[in-house]
């Protein structure tokens, strides 16, 4: 028999869509189903807006550093913090966790992946059975260095049991059911990082602008031209753009391990954008990133996956010797090495920055206490970004006040050690004694024509001028120049591979 009155469609076991949420009527019976739907619409959209207008990675705390753990060896150390997901979960961890290595090392699957490792080609330690037999045979490779990646992931759990009504004879497990859903996390180190396409997207993006785009002093200044930048920045994708639109799909697709970059270099002549322009390219440039660019490497559009591992951020890759300490059956991998040590980088963690910060740091030096303003605090720090990258612990995009009696402020630097010179410095001053000091130059290319630096020798005994290591520079011809105690000079680069005394003092 069948119900005069059965609904067209059953929600039962249907999975909640988070782009649809309840329409609400007078006489509509709610059941479970429809409150999950509400529930996934509402946390859909919080999590879709922080994807989309924050980014993802680590908000605060969560710093990773190697501890000795004495008589138990080295362990992992993680201070409380917090971070969101590349798919828009905020994740806490409310408490500074810690994990021994070799404790670590010490679990049958753990053991495993090791020597997955450093044993590519070698059959698997334990036989394929449920749970793996502990403990392993012996490696055939008994000793090497290894990375893991040490990464985030939320997680929930279900807690809070309280009675639910229902039939009789019913069992005990079924007398009690969960009432909350907790927010949870998890620790892993694996052997490879999650997919942070995105992130290492955005990363190229900008230095892709710093290595190609040349700031030029044009005057007249010439007139904008969006579409001449629109056309270099395609033709720095176009084997993305080809291959996303290739026909058939490209099996496998299209990725940055198969293509080998995000946006290619596009070599000399570089793009050449005026002065007084940088404001309109910047704005062109930033369209063409998110109309175009961004959609190809988004973790999610809109709610649709379109990469693994969205729940989970990369906090850091620890590098460490191994040994297989002992034979079979009693053998387990340690950590080794003299000293004992784990090797923490957290280069490629991805981290938010919050707004507040971010004004501040705009805002910075936008007044001095002599009344010194900016004429375009946002303007001069995205314009100098383009200038290279930092150098001698100072921002690439240090601000330059404009004094009210007019000229331009010039940065100081004071030194007594060595000093490499970089976007940020403009008048270095040298002393402190020291019997000998060397201020290295970077390369005079076009990036740097027209770059100066005044130099001025207080009381060192042996100042040298010289290029940095790498670099092919020469300065008046000669590869290095000496500066006398009391004296000055200002170079200047031609932004062909030298610099120019143009003054001397």
């Amino acid at each position: 028999m069948g119900c005069c009155n059965e609904p067209v469609t059953l929600l039962a076991g249907v999975p909640a869509d988070p782009s649809q949420h309840v329409n609400f009527e007078r006489g509509m019976v709610l059941g479970v189903d429809d409150f999950r739907q509400e529930f996934a619409y509402l946390s859909g959209r919080d999590r879709w807006l922080a994807r989309d207008a924050i980014g993802y990675g680590t908000l605060s705390g969560l710093r990773v550093h190697a501890e000795d753990g004495g008589a138990d060896g080295p362990r992992l150390h993680v201070t409380a913090g917090s971070a969101l997901t590349p798919g828009g979960r905020l994740v806490c961890v409310g408490a500074d966790q810690c994990a021994l290595v070799n404790r670590w090392l010490a679990k049958p699957d753990n053991a495993a992946l090791v020597n997955r490792l450093l044993n590519p080609a070698s059959p698997p330690l334990s036989p394929p059975v449920s749970p793996p037999v502990s403990p392993p045979i012996p490696p055939v490779n008994d000793v090497g260095e290894i990375t893991l990646h040490l990464v985030l992931c939320y997680a929930d759990c279900l807690t809070r049991p309280v009675p639910i009504p229902g039939e009789p004879c019913r069992s005990e497990d079924e007398l009690m059911k969960p009432s909350r859903v907790a927010d949870d996390y998890r620790l892993e180190l694996r052997a490879s990082p999650p997919a942070q396409v995105e992130e290492e997207a955005v990363r190229d993006f900008v230095r892709w602008l710093r290595a190609n785009v040349n700031v030029v002093d044009v005057s007249p200044p010439s007139a904008d031209d969006p579409e001449g930048w629109l056309a270099r920045l395609r033709d720095a994708v176009r084997s993305w753009r080809d291959a996303l639109t290739a026909s058939p799909p490209l099996s496998p697709p299209a990725s940055f391990d198969t293509l080998g970059d995000f946006l290619f270099d596009l070599g000399s002549p570089s793009l050449d954008v005026p002065r007084g322009r940088h404001g309109a390219f910047l704005r062109a440039a930033l369209r063409f990133w998110i109309t175009e660019l961004r959609p190809m490497w988004m973790a999610m559009r809109c709610h649709r996956p379109e990469h693994r591992d969205l729940d989970c951020v990369l906090l850091a890759s620890v590098t460490f010797e191994v040994s297989w300490i002992g034979g079979s059956p009693s053998g387990a991998w340690q950590v080794t090495g003299s000293p004992v040590a784990l090797h923490v980088d957290e280069r490629a963690r991805p981290f938010i920055a919050s707004l507040r910060l971010l004004q501040e740091f705009a805002l910075a030096g936008a007044a001095g206490d002599d009344g010194g303003e900016l004429d375009d605090p946002l303007a001069d720090m995205f314009a100098r970004s383009f200038d290279g990258g930092l150098s001698g612990g100072m921002p690439a995009f240090a601000p330059v006040l404009r004094p009210p009696n007019g000229g331009t402020r010039m940065p100081v630097a004071f030194t007594d050690v060595d000093l490499t010179l970089g976007t940020a410095h403009g008048v270095v001053i040298a002393s402190g004694g020291a019997s000998k000091l060397t201020v290295s130059l970077p390369d005079s290319d076009a990036r740097s024509a027209g770059r100066s630096y005044t130099i001025r020798n207080v009381d060192i005994g042996a100042l040298s001028i010289e290029p940095a290591s790498g670099v092919t520079a020469t300065i008046d011809g000669k590869a290095t120049v000496s500066l006398r105690k009391a004296t000055a000079l200002t170079l200047v680069a031609d932004g062909v591979g030298g610099w120019h005394t143009i003054a001397k003092g």
